[in-house]
């Protein structure tokens, strides 16, 4: 094994084992919702039907579902095993993303576009959330390599083979996240047969014959839902898809044309700067330019959507890690000042901005914590500082360097999560019921989604859980409802609320009961309250 063969293995490990050790506790809206949906699975022994509270889920299909309830099953109800997929699924992307550099390149531009990917910002704090938007890369990496590897094929089982493989990766891929990596990859594909148009029928012919593997895979399990639930397959493709895309009929619409190029420039820290450089000598050599075409194609692609949010321009990113792992490989090491200044002391202020974000946000950051960000920043510092050597390094040696500064400031990002978490879970308040030995009549959590909540409760509350007995609620709901409800139902809300929920109270209510960053108040509690003058 080469040595940088060696670094990329070692970085796919730390980037799983490093979150894994961190036990954060799973984060609210979506995390915990995506969780509490794949546990509901196991306990029901329903795989087709997503389904929270009972009642059926029909926004996500179900492939990544699969993967968290078959961790779920083997390692029980925990974080480790709600963490585990989306973390294996960030390192498969890695590996999707070397490989689809080396069909691109070489060998070694395609580990170090891996290396990349794996520690750019957004990819990065992406895998170590339970969403599905971390499964679609490494599938549209596997077809997007198969259909540039195919260039070289005319006829022949070979031929066949990648356009089986490029098929059952879109079938996955549909299975995961609907569409979009079939987007990405004809997108692709529009490129390649722009940049030379005498591939035009190969092209062709491997989208046609991939299209219809990919609805060979996907079509079982999306009839299986049709049948389940009329009308699914319009729902999903005609008003998610295509209404979600041309119209503001989602919840995510409504935001600017610009809104991903922030996210893209700061999703991309610390290799921000080798995009420069790889915009600079774009045209040396074609390949750069079709991935740059595929890449500007699918930021307008994007951007033209109604419906936009911070996951969904993560298939950008494998086209931005083979910019940056090119420029790297090309000059056989890192180089450039400015460049290597932008990546070592992002990688230095980034742990400390993620701190001050917290502290800001939610407040109660202690003088430990700062002081822990302090080492560790210093630490990645002083490795920067090291490295400025780099331009007479080979590339394997600027590797270890870049190994080592986003190691650093992996841990240094373990010590600010925990802190984040416990403003963005309900894993607290889930003990304190839990304490109680019965589901009170009624619990509403003040504007907050109750995902993370359900996936913590005990199995005897979890059983007494219904869409009834456990929801979201906004403060004038939440009152209202405390006029009539019966004594012993609780509101909880989160202490940043609180000022803001006392003042709905001519005499504001004493707290019943505290479980973490969350106050409880028991009915009768805000109904006597509300009785004084």
């Amino acid at each position: 094994m080469s040595r940088l063969r060696r670094i990329f293995a070692t970085m796919a490990l730390v980037l799983v084992l490093a979150p894994l050790a961190a036990n954060t506790p799973l984060f609210d809206p979506d995390e915990g919702l995506h969780a509490a949906i794949a546990q509901e699975m196991v306990l029901r022994g329903d795989y087709v039907t997503p389904t929270f509270l009972g009642e059926p889920f029909l926004d996500k299909p179900i492939l990544f579902f699969w993967a968290e309830a078959a961790s779920i099953r083997v390692f029980g109800s925990r974080e480790f095993a709600v963490r585990l997929p989306p973390l294996l699924f960030g390192v498969l992307a890695m590996i999707a993303v070397a490989a689809l550099g080396r069909s691109m390149f070489d060998e070694n531009t395609g580990l170090m576009a891996g290396i990349v990917y794996g520690t750019m910002l957004l990819p990065l704090g992406v895998s170590e959330v339970a969403v599905h938007d971390v499964a679609v890369v490494p599938f549209m990496c596997v077809a997007c390599a198969a259909l540039f590897h195919l260039k070289a094929e005319t006829t022949g089982k070979n031929f066949l083979f990648l356009s089986i493989l490029g098929g059952i990766a879109l079938g996955l891929s549909i299975l995961t996240k609907g569409l979009v990596a079939v987007a990405f990859t004809g997108i692709l594909g529009i490129c390649l047969a722009v940049r030379d148009r005498s591939a035009i029928v190969r092209i062709g012919t491997f989208l046609t014959i991939a299209g219809v593997v990919a609805v060979l895979v996907a079509l079982p399990w999306y009839l299986a839902m049709e049948r389940a639930h009329p009308g699914y397959l319009h729902y999903y493709f005609i008003e998610r898809h295509l209404q979600g895309y041309l119209t503001a009929t989602q919840r995510h619409s409504g935001r600017g044309w610009w809104y991903y190029l922030p996210i893209v420039i700061g999703g991309t820290l610390p290799w921000t700067g080798y995009l420069a450089g790889a915009a600079r000598t774009a045209r040396a050599r074609p390949t750069r330019i079709i991935v740059w075409a595929w890449f500007v194609a699918g930021l307008l692609f994007l951007s033209a959507a109604e419906s936009k949010l911070v996951t969904y321009v993560l298939p950008l990113f494998p086209a931005l890690a083979l910019l940056a792992g090119e420029r790297i490989t090309s000059l056989g090491r890192f180089t450039g000042r400015l460049s290597y200044a932008v990546y070592a002391t992002s990688l230095a202020v980034i742990p400390a901005g993620a701190l001050a974000a917290v502290a800001f946000k939610f407040g109660h950051v202690t003088a430990q914590m700062w002081l822990a960000i302090a080492i560790t920043s210093g630490l990645t510092a002083m490795i920067g500082l090291r490295g400025r050597a780099l331009g007479a390094a080979t590339l394997e040696d600027a590797a270890v360097v870049a190994l080592r500064l986003p190691v650093v400031a992996l841990f240094a990002l373990m010590i600010v999560t925990p802190r984040a978490a416990a403003w963005m879970t309900a894993r607290d308040l889930a003990a304190a019921l839990n304490a109680g030995g019965s589901l009170p009549s009624h619990v509403s959590v003040l504007d907050e989604r109750v995902g993370s909540l359900i996936f913590y409760l005990s199995p005897a509350l979890r059983a007494a859980a219904t869409p009834e007995r456990i929801d979201e609620a906004t403060m004038p709901e939440a009152i209202t409802r405390a006029r009539v409800q019966p004594a012993d139902a609780v509101i909880a809300v989160r202490d940043d609320q609180l000022p803001h929920f006392a003042r709905m109270f001519t005499t504001p209510p004493l707290p019943d009961a505290h479980a973490g960053t969350f106050t409880i108040f028991r009915a009768e509690t805000l109904q006597r309250a509300l009785r004084n003058p």
